[in-house]
C-alpha cells in the first residue's frame, strides 16, 4: 500500500462513480421529483445490460442499433409501468407492485438466459497519466458521457417546453393542469425519459461489469444510498454523491478489505441520515417544496 497506488484507485473510482451518479439520478428523479416509488429499477437496469450483451455478442448488431434498441425498449417499458403498476398515487401500492414486477423480470431473465454470468470480455486500453498511474479508457469515456448526459438532461428540463411542463407538474400539479398542461401525459413522458436514462446506464454498466439476473439488485442498493445521501430529486447531487460513494467504497476495499465493505458503507450511510436526513446537497426548504 502506497500513495501512488491509492491515487490510482481513487482516479478509477471517480470514473465508476460518474456512472453510479447517472444510474442513481434517474431513480432520484422518479422518486424525488415525479413521486413514483419504483423498486423495479434494478431489474430494469439488469434487462438493459442483457440487451446490450446479446445485441453485441449474440446478434452482432452495430453499436448504433444496440443503443437505439435499448433506448426504445426502456422507453416502452417506462410507459408500460406508468400505465399499469404505477397508475396510482399510493406509495405503499407502488412499492408492492414494482417489487413484484421486479421479481417477475428477474425470474423471467433467469428462465430465458439462465443464471450464468455474462460479460463482454473487452480488453480495456489503459491511459497512463504517469508511469505508475493509469485509468481505463472505457471507464473514462463512460464518466465523460455520464456527465454530458446528466448535464443535457438538466438543460432539457430548463430550456424546452416539455421540460418546463415537467417542472411545473412536479412543483404544483393542480396549477399546471389549470394552465392547460395535461399532467398525466407529462408524467408519462417524464417517467419514460427517466427509463431511457436507465437504459444508457445499463449499457455503461455492461461495458464495465458482468450481467446476471441479480446484478440490478446491488445497483439498486447503491442507487438508494446515493439518492438518499444526496437528497431525493437532486440530479447534480446524485452525480457528486455517486463519485463520493465510489471513492469511499474503493477506499474501504483498499485499506481494510472487502469483507468489511458493506457494513462500513451502510454505517456511513446511517450517519449521513442522522446528521443530514434531507441529504447532503439538499436543504430543508427544498425538501419541503419538492416532496
Amino acid at each position: 500500500m502506497n500513495l501512488t497506488s491509492y491515487i490510482a484507485v481513487v482516479i478509477n473510482a471517480i470514473c465508476v462513480g460518474g456512472v453510479y451518479g447517472l444510474t442513481s439520478s434517474a431513480w432520484s428523479f422518479q422518486v424525488g421529483s415525479l413521486r413514483f416509488a419504483n423498486f423495479a429499477y434494478g431489474a430494469s437496469l439488469m434487462v438493459s445490460m442483457y440487451l446490450t450483451y446479446y445485441g453485441l455478442r449474440e446478434w452482432n448488431l452495430p453499436w448504433a442499433v444496440i443503443i437505439l434498441m435499448v433506448l426504445a425498449v426502456n422507453f416502452l417499458l417506462g410507459l408500460f409501468m406508468r400505465k399499469t403498476v404505477l397508475n396510482t398515487n399510493e406509495r405503499g401500492t407502488q412499492i408492492l407492485c414494482t417489487t413484484g414486477f421486479s421479481l417477475i423480470m428477474i425470474n423471467l431473465v433467469t428462465f430465458i438466459c439462465t443464471a450464468y454470468p455474462r460479460n463482454l470480455s473487452l480488453v480495456e486500453k489503459r491511459l497512463y497519466l504517469t508511469p505508475e498511474i493509469s485509468v481505463g479508457a472505457i471507464q473514462l469515456t463512460c464518466f465523460v458521457l455520464a456527465a454530458i448526459i446528466l448535464f443535457s438532461f438538466q438543460l432539457y428540463l430548463q430550456k424546452t417546453w416539455t421540460g418546463r411542463a415537467i417542472r411545473a407538474v412536479v412543483q404544483n400539479r393542480s396549477v399546471a393542469t389549470l394552465m392547460g398542461i395535461n399532467s398525466n401525459v407529462i408524467l408519462d413522458v417524464a417517467f419514460a425519459i427517466s427509463y431511457m436514462m436507465i437504459g444508457i446506464s445499463g449499457i455503461m454498466m455492461m461495458l464495465m461489469f458482468q450481467a446476471e439476473p441479480i446484478a440490478g439488485e446491488y445497483m439498486q442498493t447503491i442507487a438508494f444510498i446515493v439518492c438518499v445521501s444526496a437528497g431525493l430529486g437532486s440530479l447534480s447531487g446524485a452525480l457528486y454523491t455517486g463519485i463520493i460513494v465510489a471513492i469511499v467504497s474503493a477506499s474501504i476495499n483498499f485499506f481494510i478489505g472487502s469483507k468489511f465493505h458493506d457494513p462500513l458503507l451502510f454505517a456511513i450511510f446511517v450517519i449521513i441520515l442522522i446528521v443530514r436526513p434531507y441529504g447532503i446537497f439538499n436543504s430543508k426548504k427544498n425538501v419541503a417544496r419538492t416532496l
